[in-house]
């Protein structure tokens, strides 16, 4: 079954989507979509009034004066240059055609369209009439033109209109100028140079007018595509300034959230140094006054301990501080404190602390015994083989512990017992801290560190197990104590 031919409405539609179609409107691949020119400002509407009122005097005065030079000519001649010697048509010549010219001049940015058939009528309507004005007349309708072109949102319609306005004119002033040449330039002998003139001045004026028309056809376009490049790149801009603007906001606010983690990281690190070791201190203070009286020996050996636990931590708080300070002061206050340690002797020797960031899971049963040695019982075992870990990972189970021991001599009591499992699995490490507080105290202080009352100890551990990947859970036992739970994987994933 053969397909119906297609319709005059289909064919302008193929037309119409076709790219040759698109740029006879002055609309390339660059012009935005739906764009619409915005109507002309306040200052050149009135701009256009002045160059309106402007070319009316103009046309006016140019009328007349021709009017009055050809006024001593042979009637004959007269009524030949001017087709009619009528007063109304001379009239009409002299103030409505110029009067509409103005008309259409002023408002040709703000009605484009409508103001090229105002113009189109009034340019045919002079030949009409006694109406002699060339130059101005021809000048304000090739702006005219151009306005339409450059300046209607109506394209299709305006393009269209264009076309037949140019085709029209063309063929018009081309039947015009032969008919005038061959009764201007017709020879008595009959010989050829008639047709050769003819022919000439006939191209001539075909000439003139196809640059007259093609040009204003050609400009317009030209300048409506150049204003929606020049939206488009305004559109691009203003798109770049709103993308800079969130970028530097999304960059404020990376900054702004850098010095909050930073001011965490460190404010953990803090309490976590800070607890523990002043804990310790605390333990082994009160086990020096215990044996005081009793055993000198082991008193003086816990305030051995005190002293050293004190270095540790004004070790650790040192390294800790060094990290916000710039190259050049880090080198000044190592320098600084080289010298002062080789001052403490064998005092600062013994202290051997290491910087915050080397405590690991490698060291976990070096905190076991020095917490053992400071009186407090502990049970450790590991279970499983162990397995290398991530820095992260390793400091994470450390400090976790730390802190977690650390509450049990705060909340539970200095002879609370605590109970600490290290198990290497298949797919991470898990620390498991128990302890068994008096039953009188448990449950308060366990309800008081599950809660997260207790201050920064529980929080930082979280933010530790998840900073390694991990999750930490806490909870009250049945018979009293508090047990933390940590599992962390050997390497954080991705």
């Amino acid at each position: 079954m053969s397909e119906p031919p297609p319709t005059l409405g289909h064919m302008i539609s193929s037309a119409r989507g076709s790219e040759l179609w698109q740029r006879l409107q002055g609309i390339d691949a660059e012009h935005p979509a739906d764009w619409k020119r915005p109507g002309p400002s306040p200052r050149a509407l009135r701009t256009d009034i002045v160059v309106a009122l402007v070319a009316v005097a103009l046309m006016a005065f140019s009328n007349w004066a021709v009017l009055e030079l050809r006024k001593g000519a042979d009637p004959a001649e007269v009524g030949a240059i001017l087709h009619d010697s009528d007063p109304a048509s001379a009239l009409v010549g002299m103030f409505v055609v110029p009067a509409m010219y103005g008309v259409a001049i002023a408002l040709r940015r703000r009605f484009p369209l409508w103001m090229l058939v105002l113009c189109t009528v009034a340019f045919v309507s002079a030949f009409a009439f006694t109406y002699l004005d060339t130059i101005v007349t021809q000048i304000g309708y090739f702006l005219v033109l151009f306005t339409a072109g450059a300046w209607s949102n109506q394209r299709a319609l305006v393009t269209l209109l264009r076309i037949g306005i140019t085709i029209g004119m063309i063929v018009w002033a081309l039947v015009d100028s032969l008919t005038r040449a061959t009764l201007v330039f017709t020879f008595s002998d009959g010989s050829d140079s008639e047709n050769w003139i003819t022919s000439v001045f006939g191209a001539y004026t075909l000439l003139i007018n196809v640059l007259y028309f093609i040009g204003a056809f050609w400009f317009g376009n030209s300048d409506f595509r150049r204003a929606g490049q020049r939206a488009a790149l305004e559109e691009r801009t203003r798109e770049l300034e709103e993308y800079t603007a969130a970028l530097a906001d999304e960059r404020r606010l990376v900054e702004e959230q850098a010095i909050r983690l930073d001011r965490v990281r460190i404010a953990r690190e803090l309490h976590d140094v800070v607890a523990h070791h002043v804990s310790l201190m605390g333990l082994q203070a009160a086990a020096a006054r215990r044996t005081a009286e009793t055993s000198p020996e082991k008193s003086q050996q816990a305030l051995l301990g005190v002293e050293q636990s004190a270095r540790v931590a004004i070790d650790e708080l040192h390294s800790l501080l060094t990290t916000l300070r710039s190259a050049d002061a880090d080198a000044d206050a190592e320098s600084a404190d080289g010298g002062q340690r080789e001052n403490d002797g064998a005092s600062g020797a013994q202290s051997g602390a290491s910087a915050p960031s080397t405590h690991t899971i490698e060291q976990v049963p070096a905190l076991i015994e020095e917490l053992r040695g400071a009186g407090m019982r502990v049970e450790f075992s590991t279970l499983g083989e162990p397995r290398p870990v991530s820095p992260l990972t390793g400091i994470a189970v450390y400090r976790v512990l730390q802190e977690s021991l650390t509450n049990t001599r705060k909340h539970a009591g200095p002879d609370a017992p605590a109970d600490v499992r290290l198990r290497y699995l298949e797919r991470g490490v898990e620390l498991d801290v128990t302890d068994d507080g008096p039953a009188s105290l448990a449950h308060a202080a366990a309800s008081k560190r599950a809660n997260g009352s207790g201050g920064l100890g529980l929080v930082g551990m979280r933010e530790r197990a998840r900073a390694a990947g991990g999750d930490l859970s806490t909870s009250t036992r049945g018979g009293g104590g508090f047990r933390v739970l940590l599992r962390v994987p050997y390497e954080r994933q991705s």
